[in-house]
């Protein structure tokens, strides 16, 4: 009978993203298909012996697929799609410690179990430092087995359902975005309308006025003006969901000011912009960084509208050892007390029939993404400070 050596707890990477239609990729895809499916296992060990015995203890729940070695495995794997691998770690050419590296590098979502017939204690670190779900000991007891695989996916299907919550929240969110970022250029797009309007009629009213030139080149700059508005609203509706780029973070913060200037001119919200020029370019999903910060300049204009006296909303960048940080402040009300453990839960809204319940959800969902965190700080007065801290190297 063998014994089980180590257990890493599920984890997730994060990964691209991919169609126009979606902020997520074919890994979320796949995570969508494998609900109709039976959960497919494959196990990979040059040894005949060990492989068929895997196979028929496996195959009345699972689909198993077989590989006798690294390279053939990772043929089988771009082919099929895989939820859990079951390798031996000695191995001819390449070992498991190899195809799991490659494995967690390629598709994290599949989860990997080590087994091995020679119990080292640095080596079964070794695999959980590397995102081996499990490392069993050769032989294996039959139930030990079973238990793992089992709970392996079991904690990918609550992964999947976390992830599907997640894929709702943040498209909902965002057409949510989209109808205020619509909604406002509208608005905008008033003045000026109405500008030209009035000139036009006194134009018309009287064609021989001395200061038609003027009043032309007055009508002139405001259509100007609104095709600036309209190609600032097409040009941000245009960009679509894409694999990670480089970017200037703070020109899309001030990008993020622009678009909600409607909202923060209606409210009489005044801005303060502290964005540190050692922030530079990043890289990251930019169509979610702009969904994050729009929704926490919303969620500060909803907190300002009880306000009487100023209002007031600072945003602020810099760099903290390895990460670049935002923080978005406001003068507000600030957060209750007992909201504050429970404002970034999916649909848990302070605003009552007005809220959503998305926005934070979301805004946490993207520092998911980016491996990052968000944070609701203490200012020690009145007011709301959230802080986005994103990593600037790439979770490997």
């Amino acid at each position: 009978m063998g014994k089980e050596i180590a257990e890493l707890p599920f984890m997730t990477v994060g990964a691209g993203q991919g169609t126009q239609r979606s902020v997520y990729d074919a890994q979320d895809a796949a995570r969508f298909e494998r609900r109709g499916r039976r959960s497919r296992i494959l196990v990979v060990d040059d040894e005949n012996g060990p492989r068929q015995a895997l196979r028929m203890l496996l195959k009345e729940d699972y689909d198993v697929l077989l590989s006798s070695g690294v390279h053939q495995a990772l043929k089988l794997l771009t082919e099929e799609p895989v939820d859990v691998v079951i390798t031996d770690i000695r191995m001819p050419h390449q070992t498991g410690m190899d195809l799991l590296r490659i494995i967690k590098k390629q598709n994290p979502d599949v989860q990997v179990i080590i087994l091995t017939g020679y119990g080292q204690l640095d080596t079964a670190m070794e695999a959980i430092e590397h995102g081996a779900f499990a490392y069993l000991e050769k032989p294996f007891d039959n139930d030990v087995m079973l238990n793992k695989v089992r709970t392996c996916l079991e904690r990918q299907r609550q992964e999947d359902d976390r992830r599907a919550m997640e894929y709702l929240a943040i498209e909902a969110n965002r057409f949510e975005t989209l109808g205020r970022l619509v909604s406002g250029t509208m608005h905008d797009l008033g003045t000026p309308l109405s500008v030209i309007g009035t000139h036009l009629e006194l134009l018309l009213s009287e064609p021989r006025r001395t200061d038609i030139e003027k009043r032309l080149d007055t009508m002139k700059a405001q259509v100007q003006h609104c095709m600036d508005l309209v190609r600032t609203t097409m040009n941000f509706l245009r960009h679509a969901p894409q694999d990670r780029e480089v970017f200037d973070f703070n020109g899309v913060v001030r990008l993020c000011v622009e678009v909600a200037r409607p909202l923060l001119a209606s409210d009489h919200v005044s801005v303060s912009l502290d964005l540190k020029p050692e922030t530079g370019q990043f890289e990251g999903y930019l169509v979610l960084v702009r969904q994050a910060i729009l929704n926490l300049i919303y969620n500060a204009c909803q907190a300002l509208e009880r306000q009487h006296d100023s209002r007031g909303l600072r945003l602020e960048t810099w760099i903290e050892e390895d990460q670049l940080m935002l923080a978005i402040e406001d003068n507000g009300p600030g957060v209750p007390v007992e909201s504050r453990l429970r404002i970034f839960e999916p649909l848990f809204t302070t605003k009552g029939a007005e809220g959503t319940g998305l926005g934070l959800t979301v805004v946490r969902n993207v520092m998911h993404r980016h491996g990052g965190t968000v944070r609701l700080e203490d200012t020690g007065h009145r007011g709301a400070r959230f802080v986005l801290a994103f990593p600037l190297k790439r979770p490997s």
